[in-house]
């Protein structure tokens, strides 16, 4: 699936990109996405990260799971009665 993307870019690297494109004889989505690929790729063999040490630790809290739900549902409440003065909340 294909999805759009838009971002700004320098007139000066849009330049070189429109140079670089016509010298290779690619499209300017070819170029992108091969330059993406070849980022990621790098970033991996520099670093060699563990992935499972970055995303498996979501799950720990610097507080309690009732904690923060308590704190969640203070901020739900007081948003509601500040535009709802005269609405009840039933608890």
């Amino acid at each position: 699936m294909q999805k759009i993307f838009s971002t700004r870019l320098d007139e000066a690297v849009i330049d070189e990109m429109n140079r670089a494109t016509r010298k290779l004889g690619m499209s300017k989505r070819q170029f992108l996405e091969e330059a993406i690929h070849l980022r990621v790729a790098r970033l991996g063999q520099d670093e060699e990260t563990d992935v499972w040490a970055e995303t498996s630790g979501a799950w720990q809290r610097s507080e309690p799971a009732a904690a923060t739900m308590r704190r969640a549902r203070r901020a739900f409440r007081q948003g509601f009665e500040r535009r709802h003065r005269d609405a009840r909340v039933r608890r």
